[in-house]
């Protein structure tokens, strides 16, 4: 059959250009600029109008508050504003009580902005912003006053001031000019990982390698922690936001019953699919299949529950909880985030001894430019401080620093001398904001964009009169220059961490909370199942590459479900009656607790393999509810401690 051409295909490419995702970037792009050039343009002139003598302080803070959607400008700016009080009371407290000591003085500083940093990092979360901020506002006004002490007060006040008219003027534009709502985009996130998640629960039936689905599974941990992100900026957003969080956590908790249960059905079918045929012990079979016929169902209701979910997310009334089965209304908890106190403190320790260093230089050799310059390093330090490896933002920022200086000289000395008015300002500021917004706005230009637009007001002298001094400029200049690289390279050399060494210490710290799980240490199952799947969310990315990755996160799924089950066998194990149940089931206890506390993953052993059988052979006498759920239990673990031999 003939198949007729398209009429009017003129027509059609042009109507497929507008909808495409990449113009449609561009629009948001550009948007975003334009509302943050109305924001920095308000901004500067409510400064002028009052008389600040550093304006260009607000327009670096509207383009570090603004953000694509207006709720998470809001919060931004709330964690901004508080960081940025809570730095000055700070520095304001401090500086005058070590000021005849400015070695001492600068200890104190960079042990207070080494704090911020240890907070944030812990924190993983937008708010870690406000530990940020209390930090570098600190290297911001506290260190160009370590010589002039007096002055400290004035500065934290006009600080204070600057910010809050940035903070006011992005969140008055963003949130009135076209909002861009954080909800929709949180609806996505769940459309997305829910109708995924269904995918490959459909893929897993049909077969799918175990590679696409390990693949699968790290992803949803990953989204689930972005759409965790999200929800921070939920009750910025709208009046149901409170509604919707509480939502969101019931949905992540059904979606961790999701993930677990995916992976102990993906690998019943499996270890179903490669017994041998004509075995005569048919008994571990015959539980296997019965235990996957229970959990098939179980994951056919999960995946019901969070459909039901999502339509109370896109109602989010108050009253959600009684529109909902009595087991979802039940109170959340949410996504449990993995927090390493060693690895944060490492990464403050670096920044104070890096500030430090940098500040006794500065002292002994009494350069007029030092306070900048170690102010820079003090800022570069904790800002970028919570990457792994942070030289990479380091690098692009300074680059966009480096293209910010010779647009502030060319706004000095050839722009800004020929303005006479406000109106003449704007528009000449314009062209330069109007570009770094744009690239604000794409994730791979963030660094270098920042660069520039914190970096040319203050190098073309942007304030009441433009006046141009061009030494000043310079000396600016090279002091922003010298303070970057020196924060490069204290950074590279004592916060960076290898990527080798950050896998394997998760890696550890994964195997190690799995041994406590098996030793029953742990109070609350569902946080430590939520914190494990953070962290697996994070150790992925880190696999990327790896020949073993598929085969790494098959195992740790396994390892979790079998040290659940052990902790689940040891509470249950207190109701059995028989004698010989209990030596049995003591027995394989202390065996499988032995089994997970090795420093590595090894084998199951000979010995363990014959706990389960005994212990099967001894329970299976007991009454009908016990028995049933121990033989389950032990048929789950027998899988999954089976699953390291394929």
């Amino acid at each position: 059959m003939q198949i007729p051409a398209p009429t009017l295909p003129w027509l059609s490419r042009p109507s497929a250009l507008l909808t495409s995702p990449a113009l449609k970037v561009d629009r948001e792009a550009v948007l975003f600029s334009l509302k943050c050039l109305l924001a920095a343009i308000l901004g500067l002139y409510v400064s002028l109008r009052i008389g600040l003598t550093r304006p260009f302080w607000v327009i670096g803070t509207v383009y570090l508050v603004s953000q694509p959607m207006s709720g998470a400008t809001l919060s931004r700016g709330l964690f901004r504003l508080l960081g940025t009080v809570g730095g000055a009371v700070a520095t304001v407290l401090l500086v005058p009580r070590f000021a005849n000591a400015p070695l001492v003085l600068s200890v104190v500083l960079a042990a207070w902005m080494g704090l911020c940093l240890y907070l944030a990092m812990l924190d993983r979360t937008p708010r870690a912003y406000a530990f940020l901020l209390a930090g570098y506002t600190t290297s911001l006004i506290g260190f160009p006053a370590v010589m002039v002490p007096g002055e400290v007060f004035t500065i934290a006040i006009t600080r204070v001031q600057e910010i809050s008219i940035g903070i006011l003027a992005a969140t008055l534009v963003h949130g009135l000019v076209l909002p861009r709502r954080v909800s929709p985009r949180v609806h996505a996130r769940v459309a997305s990982i829910l109708g995924d998640a269904e995918r490959w629960t459909q893929d897993m039936r049909a077969g799918a390698k175990e590679t696409v689905l390990a693949e699968d599974r790290s992803k949803a941990a990953a989204d689930l922690l972005e759409l965790h992100t999200l929800s921070i900026h939920l009750p910025f957003d709208s009046a149901h936001g409170v509604a919707q969080v509480q939502i969101l956590r019931a949905l992540h908790d059904r979606m961790l019953d999701v993930l677990m249960l995916s992976s102990a059905v993906d690998e019943s079918m499996a270890q179903l699919r490669a017994q041998p045929v004509g075995t005569t012990d048919t008994a571990w079979p015959d539980l296997l299949r019965a235990a996957l016929c229970t959990r098939q169902a179980e994951l056919d209701a999960a995946h019901h529950d969070c459909r039901l979910l999502e339509e109370q997310l896109h109602a989010a009334r108050p009253d959600w909880r009684r529109r909902v089965p009595a087991h979802l209304a039940s109170k959340a908890n949410g996504h449990v985030l993995h927090r390493d106190h060693r690895i944060a403190l490492r990464s403050a320790l670096g920044a104070f001894v890096g500030i430090v260093l940098s500040c006794a230089l500065w002292i002994a050799t009494a350069w007029s430019d030092g306070a900048t310059a170690v102010s820079i390093i003090g800022t570069a330090c904790v800002l970028f401080g919570t990457a792994e490896a942070p030289a990479g933002h380091v690098m692009r920022y300074l680059i966009g620093s480096t293209i910010g200086v010779v647009v502030g000289l060319l706004y000095a000395l050839v722009i800004f001398p020929g303005l006479s008015d406000f109106v003449d300002l704007a528009m000449a500021l314009a062209p330069a904001l109007l570009l770094c917004g744009s690239f604000l706005a794409r994730p791979p230009f963030i660094m270098a964009a920042l660069g520039v637009v914190l970096t040319f007001p203050l190098i073309a002298g942007l304030g009441a009169t433009n006046a141009s001094n061009i030494v000043g400029a310079l000396n600016s200049g090279v002091a922003l220059f010298v303070g970057t690289a020196a924060a490069l390279c204290s950074m590279s050399l004592l916060q960076t961490l290898d990527s080798n060494r950050s896998r394997a210490r998760l890696q550890d710290v994964i195997r190690r909370d799995i041994a406590r799980r098996a030793a029953g240490q742990v109070r609350n199952a569902s946080d430590w199942t939520s914190r494990m799947v953070d962290r697996l969310a994070l150790l992925a990315p880190r696999l990327r590459g790896h020949p073993d990755a598929a085969r790494t996160l098959r195992t740790m799924f396994a390892d979790m479900r079998a040290a659940s089950a052990v902790a689940e066998l040891r509470v249950i194990g207190r109701t059995l009656k028989d004698r010989s149940s209990r030596e049995c089931h003591a027995l394989l206890m202390h065996r499988a607790t032995a089994h997970f506390h090795t420093p590595t993953p090894r084998p199951v052993n000979a010995p363990l393999l014959e706990s389960l059988e005994r212990t099967r052979d001894a329970v299976s006498t007991g009454s009908p509810p016990e028995t049933e759920r121990v033989l389950a239990l032990l048929s789950g673990l027998r899988r999954d401690l089976l699953a390291h031999e394929d």
